[in-house]
């Protein structure tokens, strides 16, 4: 087994692309979350989850 847990290393892979995503629809939204991301102000977990409530609340 990796020491990294692979659930992570997804939603890690996940978030530019999910940013990316909100970015057409919500730009306040992603621009607010991307700096997050940048400052490392979240867990990778709980920013994958806002971003994907976000993109949830925009479609």
């Amino acid at each position: 087994m990796l020491p990294i847990d692979l659930d992570i290393l997804q939603k890690r892979q996940e978030i530019p692309i999910k940013l990316a995503e909100l970015s057409y629809a919500d730009q306040e939204n992603a621009l607010r979350l991307l700096r997050v991301w940048g400052e490392k102000k979240s867990p990778i977990s709980v920013l994958h989850k806002e971003i994907v409530d976000c993109l949830k609340e925009v479609n």
